[in-house]
This record gives C-alpha cells, sequence and structure tokens, in this order.
C-alpha cells in the first residue's frame, strides 16, 4: 500500500516533487496549522451582462502629507458595477495618473510609496477623463473617504455633486471580529496581500474586499456597506465641550474635527442614525456639559457624509 503524500513548506518554496503551489496551500491549510495568503492579482477588466447593476467607482489617492493644505500626487480610480444586493458583476478599466504638486513631496512620503519628485514631474491629472469616468457613476467608495473625498474636491467641484461611502467606516470591522480596518490588515485577514501605498494596488485591494462574505455574519462586504451609505442621520459637533469631557466623548465614538475641519473646527463630533439625535441631546446635556446645550446639528447622507462642506 503505497503511503499516502505529504509535504513540507519547503515544497511549496522549492517545487518539490513538481506539486502544483496551489494544490500544496490547500493541503497545508487543510491542516488547521497554516494559513495562506495569496498575491492580490488585478483582475482584467470583464463587461457586466445584467441590465439592473449599478455603476460604482473605488477611489484612492496619495499625497504630499496628510494636512489639509498638501496636494494628490496620484489619483487612481478603478470603475466596477454592482448589483443592489452587494454583488460585482463588471469591472472597468484602471484610471491612474500622476499629478506635479506646487508643494514638495516630503521624504516620508517618497518611502511609504515609492513616488518621487521626478516620477510626478510635469504630469496633471486628465480632468476631462476624469469627468467622463464621473458622469455614468452612482456611487463613489474610498477607503477613508473622510480623507480622499475632501482632496478630490479640492481638485474638481464634479466630486462634490457624487454620492460616497467608505469602506473604513461603513463596515463595521470590530463587530465581524476584526482588531483593525487598516486595509493591508483586512487583506491579510480575509486571505490576501498586496503591496500597498500605492493608489490603484489600493483600490484593486479595497474591491477584492468587498467581495468577501463578512467574517461573522457572512454578509457581503458590499452588501453591508451599501446599507450603511443609504441611511441618514445626524452630524453632532460638541463644540465648546470641556476639556474634561474628552475621555467621555472618545468612550462614546466622538471624533477630533482638526482646524481644517469645516464648519466648526477644533471640537469632538460624532455621526448618529437619524433616531438617536434626542438620546445625544440628552448624553451631552448630563454626561459631557453637564449643563443645557444646543450644540450644532446637520443632517447627512451618502451626499455629503464625507464632504467637509457639511453646514
Amino acid at each position: 500500500m503505497t503511503a499516502p503524500y505529504r509535504f513540507t513548506p519547503q515544497h511549496v518554496l522549492t517545487g518539490g516533487d513538481n506539486l502544483p503551489a496551489e494544490s500544496a496551500a490547500a493541503q497545508m491549510e487543510a491542516t488547521g496549522d497554516y494559513r495562506i495568503l495569496r498575491r492580490l492579482t488585478p483582475p482584467q477588466p470583464y463587461a457586466c451582462t445584467s441590465p439592473n447593476c449599478k455603476q460604482a467607482a473605488f477611489l484612492d489617492v496619495e499625497t504630499t502629507g496628510l494636512d489639509d493644505d498638501d496636494e494628490i500626487i496620484e489619483l487612481a480610480i478603478v470603475p466596477f458595477q454592482y448589483s443592489l444586493d452587494g454583488l460585482i458583476c463588471g469591472i472597468g478599466e484602471t484610471f491612474d495618473q500622476f499629478n506635479d504638486p506646487t508643494r514638495p513631496i516630503s521624504e516620508e512620503i517618497t518611502r511609504l510609496t515609492g513616488i518621487t519628485p521626478e516620477m510626478v514631474k510635469g504630469h496633471a491629472i486628465d480632468k476631462g477623463k476624469v469627468r467622463s469616468i464621473l458622469s455614468g457613476t452612482d456611487l463613489i467608495i474610498a477607503h477613508n473617504a473622510g480623507f480622499d473625498r475632501p482632496k478630490c474636491e479640492a481638485l474638481m467641484e464634479e466630486f462634490e455633486a457624487k454620492p460616497w461611502a467608505c469602506s473604513l467606516y461603513d463596515i463595521d470591522w470590530r463587530s465581524e471580529g476584526h482588531e483593525s480596518a487598516k486595509l493591508s490588515y483586512l487583506a491579510m485577514e480575509y486571505g490576501f496581500f498586496f503591496a500597498g501605498h500605492r493608489a490603484d494596488i489600493d483600490c484593486h485591494a479595497g474591491i477584492k474586499l468587498l467581495t468577501m462574505p463578512l467574517a461573522s455574519t457572512g454578509q457581503l462586504a458590499l452588501s453591508s456597506l451599501l446599507g450603511s451609505a443609504r441611511k441618514s442621520g445626524w452630524r453632532v459637533f460638541a463644540v465648546d465641550a470641556d476639556y474634561a469631557s474628552k475621555d467621555t466623548l472618545k468612550k462614546r465614538g466622538y471624533r477630533w474635527a482638526p482646524a481644517h475641519t469645516l464648519p466648526h473646527p477644533k471640537c469632538w463630533w460624532i455621526d448618529i442614525d437619524d433616531d438617536a439625535l434626542e438620546d445625544e441631546m440628552t448624553f451631552l446635556e448630563t454626561e459631557a456639559y453637564k449643563r443645557p446645550t444646543k450644540p450644532p446639528v446637520y443632517k447627512i447622507d451618502a451626499s455629503n457624509r464625507y464632504s467637509r462642506r457639511i453646514g
């Protein structure tokens, strides 16, 4: 009787016994002692055959830095089609262009992205091409849309008119069992890896992530994101809250609005569901301000949720 074939991880590295790599990976995973990460290979564009699909675009920017006046040095957009239940049914051509900024690219950004001043010199984003892509787009998605959307709005006003969603915040990754919502971390959690911090591959990683069934609920990631994006709610700015209340606000889920954030800089803010406004006002009066208060409140939905042009 022939002994069952067994292999070690070295077979995967050396191609021992000509075992195909994917077969080797499957056998290793089957032992329960290994998790295999597969390199992300962006798919070739393919057309959607369903007449009922919507058009989305996954977008990412690289910039000269993280401040409000930092500029885009690379913009990538990957159009794709999706069904209302969250299935991706078509992928378009990748748009990816450099932009020569008016301010220097720091050494830190070059180390992070690999983008040098020489690479962007003389380049400008083709705004006509971007308009053409956006003209048929029903939804723009970014991983941290709160960063990408204001940068894009500063580049072109056409970005202001589109609804946006965020694969970082519009999916409750923590309740799905993940310690981080960083794109590279989530990719590894869902079995793939990529060389990040270039706009085009980050877009494809984001789209790949949206195709995944979530770890806890099993719901498709894109379906979860769409459900959040369709909701309306309120943005509450805890203007002039006492410094002593910062830990209470942070524990509640408030985030800090830095000086460049409009319309209420240097304060804590939170987005809440439509029916939660009364409870939030009670919390602020009793736990944060400890006095009667009427903080600024704005209606939000996908049209303005990640824009700085609220209010």
